[in-house]
């Protein structure tokens, strides 16, 4: 991919992101423009076949036959190079679509393993994968079927126009007035510099609202269970009302203009006739011009539909534009920084000095500081939306702080490869991605040089080997669609399989039994004791119990830290923490109570 300053737009920008494909694409557009003059050819065949005839009508026998079957055999061969062409076209335009598509999601998987991890919190995976899936998809369609006809119905009215003007030049001016003011109808819609913004309007409204119906369906059953309508799906409701008003007033503000286009294309034998009768009626031999006058006829109605579809393509190259943006978008992101000398980590020692972080203008963190030693357990807590979790996040270098050093083993971690930092950690969250793959190579993701009987300790290590064996396939069971579909616990526990395999000195562990029902949590807390031996652990924790024996607390509250120590120091303290911990015991001991009252 190009680099920012250089890049063009249009069909330019695909060559440029084509690489070594762009010649398939020009030679794909050589021969779509061959393929058009095979294709008008028979006008021509056409015409000479007319005119001979036309001459020779009063006397029949003085009919050149020979004539005649040389432009039918050159009407043959130019359909049969028309198939042969286009077909040779539409096969490099495919092709070429298939490698710029290569080089392209090439270009962003790359880019995204260079992207800090907090892209992907910051944006939805939704997002990616229609960039990645949808939008490059597009742009394929567009290259490998709509280059040959782009081409085609570009060339073929240069072809008719300048036809006609070899035959009749006062027709031939008609047909060229007619199809300029068509077109300058049309440009003065499309070349309007406030279009651009129209067209952004729309596609955000258009993206509002379908994301507005994907969170509809999504919480359909809770629409039903409390009986409400469309109606009362207040953002759902807003969202198509704003699409529908939007997409009148476009139409209103834009029918004229293609209206007109429209029917001057459709019409154009309304201006052609009247002229071809008054040049008719002043014509000194009505046999020479009679085929002129037909030509015309035949020629200016096959001027209609490649303009139409000239219109259509351009409106696709603005979707494949817009594609191409939002790719760009994604390689124009600013890469996490690499080290110029890395270092190699000490031990497995967390420091934070005095950090400081904003996220798009909020801040999130201030001035923290505190040292996780070496194989100890740290916990997180607060309340939601105090920092905890941005702290675990930027232990791993999801984000690069604002002021402040964080420290791995008496290294900054800005001087640390990327790759070797993340060899260090192990970060379990509270939901794990499987992959479609097979549970085995879902484990081993932890450890590609892992062998199986690896992969089975780590799995019995995660509690997770009996459930395992109990699935028809084994260890190599698909995951996902066309495989099996695990429980929230189950996943969780091949997911501590994976980081137990990986087995990094430090685990960064982000309320992993959040969704456990308990039974669940009570193995994937046997399989904490695997996970966490001898290794610094930072974990945030919602229900305190499990942290009682950590080896310090810090309280996160509002970005800061509001407390620190140990679980029985805390509560000595009486402070937030110990309020926390009562209202969680509380809320441990309680229990719905019903008293059944008898009525006489």
């Amino acid at each position: 991919m190009n680099n920012k300053s250089n890049r063009k737009t249009g069909l330019a920008r695909l060559l440029q992101v084509a690489g070594s494909g762009k010649w398939l694409l020009i030679a794909s557009i050589l021969l779509a423009t061959l393929s058009t003059v095979a294709a008008f050819t028979p006008f021509i065949s056409v015409y000479k076949i007319l005119s001979q005839l036309a001459q020779m009508a009063s006397i029949p026998e003085l009919i050149d036959k020979d004539y005649i079957w040389f432009w039918a055999e050159v009407t043959l061969w130019a359909f049969i190079s028309y198939g042969v062409l286009l077909f040779a076209s539409v096969m490099l335009s495919h092709v070429a679509a298939f490698n710029i598509l290569y080089n392209i999601r090439m270009s962003l998987a790359k880019k995204l393993v260079k992207l800090p991890l907090g892209f992907f919190t910051k944006r939805a995976s939704g997002d990616i994968k229609k960039v990645m899936s949808e939008d490059v998809e597009r742009i394929e369609l567009f290259i490998a079927h709509h280059i040959p006809d782009i081409t085609s119905a570009f060339i073929f009215p240069i072809l008719l126009i300048g036809y006609m003007f070899t035959i009749e030049w006062r027709l031939a001016l008609v047909v060229t007035a007619v199809f300029a003011a068509a077109i300058g109808m049309m440009s003065k819609m499309s070349a309007n510099p406030k279009m651009k913004p129209v067209v952004d309007k729309y596609l955000r409204i258009m993206g509002q609202m379908n994301n507005s119906i994907v969170e509809y369906v999504r919480g359909i059953q809770v629409v039903k269970i409390f009986n409400r309508s469309t109606k009362a799906f207040e953002r759902l409701n807003n969202d198509i009302n704003n699409f529908k008003t939007f997409s009148n007033d476009i139409t209103k503000k834009y029918a004229p203009s293609y209206l007109g286009f429209y029917l001057l294309l459709s019409s154009i034998m309304l201006f052609i006739i009247p002229v071809a009768v008054t040049i008719l009626v002043n014509s000194p031999s009505y046999s020479a011009y009679i085929p002129k006058v037909l030509m015309f006829m035949i020629l200016g109605g096959g001027m209609f539909f490649p303009m139409l579809k000239l219109m259509w393509i351009g409106s696709m190259m603005s979707q494949n534009s817009i594609g191409i943006g939002l790719v760009d978008d994604i390689i124009d992101k600013e890469e996490i920084k690499e080290p110029e000398s890395p270092q190699e980590p000490e031990n497995s020692t967390i420091e934070f000095k005095n950090v400081s972080f904003a996220y798009e203008q909020k801040t999130v963190l201030n001035n923290i500081s505190f040292r996780a030693q070496e194989n100890t357990i740290t916990a997180l807590v607060g309340p939601s939306g105090a920092g905890k979790t941005t702290v675990a996040m930027l232990t791993a270098r999801f984000w690069d702080i604002n002021r402040g050093d964080i420290v791995i083993g008496n290294k900054s971690i800005k001087d640390i490869s990327v790759t070797n930092l993340m060899n260090h950690i192990s970060f379990v969250f509270q939901e794990n991605m499987l992959f479609f793959d097979t549970i085995e190579e879902n484990i081993r993701m932890g450890n590609k040089t892992a062998s199986f009987n690896d992969v089975v300790n780590a799995a019995k290590s995660a509690q997770c080997h009996e459930f395992i064996l109990n699935l028809d396939k084994g260890y190599k069971t698909l995951v996902g669609e066309g495989g099996t579909y695990l429980s929230g616990g189950e996943q969780q526990r091949i997911a501590l399989a994976r980081a137990i395999l990986k087995d990094s000195p430090i685990i960064l562990l982000d309320e992993a039994t959040a969704y456990a029902d308990p039974e669940n949590e009570s193995k994937i807390l046997e399989s904490f004791s695997k996970l966490i031996k001898d290794k610094t652990v930072m974990v945030i924790a919602h229900r305190l119990s499990t942290i009682i024996d950590a080896d310090q607390i810090l309280y996160i509250d509002e970005g800061e830290i509001a407390e620190q120590g140990t679980h029985d120091e805390l509560l000595l303290k009486c402070g937030k923490y110990a309020n926390m911990w009562e209202s969680y015991s509380k809320s441990r001991n309680w229990v719905l109570n019903t008293e059944l009252v008898e009525t006489v």
